[in-house]
């Protein structure tokens, strides 16, 4: 194959990849705690950038999550948590433990302290367990540093941690990540600060993710065009060498 149609084509697919990681931070802008993706620059083998000279290939992107804070946003609930600063919460699945920054809880039937999939919030001492603490109208408090208490008999305290390389985490459903074996660290005192009733929204930008979307549509369009170009003048080759044979 041409070179120069490599080129094109390789663009265009890297393209299309950023395009996809566009709209899926914006599909979540109003998702709790979601974490923005992150397309790395393309590259090529040479030293021009995308669309440069023919015969150089262009890499394919690569993904990334950007970590940085979501804006706290009150709702008043007393179950509801925002971690502003480094880390993350531990919660347990049936898959293993798993880090969010999503701090939508409630309490289940057993009167655990669970995610909105029902996953059991980890505390120092494992599960958070707040019985009927709200059926029974009695107050719950969260401290800065994630100390539970209900009434004045402290229960429990949240489990922050935090991991030395984000990168390594690989993202999951439902605002987890997962965590690579032996990663994971408890977060030092004063390094984060836990919100009551708020919660940690998307760190999506609309107004960057829009004008990322035009740029990348109008780059993918720049390499089909220029495709569409190498193809005719290709085909037109063809012909000429046809006619001289």
């Amino acid at each position: 194959m041409n070179p120069a149609m490599i080129s094109a084509i390789s663009g265009g697919l890297a393209a299309m990849e950023r395009f996809d990681a566009i709209a899926t931070n914006l599909a979540n802008i109003g998702t709790t705690g979601f974490k923005s993706l992150l397309q790395m620059q393309s590259s090529t083998s040479g030293p021009r950038a995308a669309g440069a000279a023919a015969g150089e290939h262009i890499t394919r992107s690569a993904t990334s999550t950007d970590f940085s804070q979501g804006p706290v946003e009150q709702t008043g609930d007393p179950l509801n948590v925002a971690l502003s600063g480094e880390g993350f919460l531990m919660v347990a699945t049936p898959d293993g433990e798993r880090l969010t920054r999503r701090g939508v809880f409630s309490l289940n039937e057993e009167g655990v302290l669970v995610t909105g999939d029902g996953h059991a919030v980890q505390g120092d001492g494992g599960e958070i367990q707040l019985g009927d603490a709200l059926a029974q109208g009695d107050s719950i408090s969260i401290g800065s540093d994630g100390s539970i208490s209900v009434g004045n008999d402290r229960v429990g305290r949240l489990r922050v941690v935090e991991v030395e390389d984000q990168s390594t985490l690989t993202r999951e459903g439902g605002g987890l990540f997962i965590p690579r074996l032996g990663s994971v660290r408890e977060a030092e005192e004063g390094s984060f600060n836990i919100v009551q009733g708020a919660l940690e929204a998307s760190n999506v930008s609309p107004v960057e993710a829009l004008v990322q979307m035009i740029e990348a549509t109008r780059g993918f369009e720049a390499y089909m065009t220029a495709l569409q170009r190498l193809d005719g003048l290709q085909q037109k080759a063809i012909g000429e060498v046809g006619r001289v044979a």
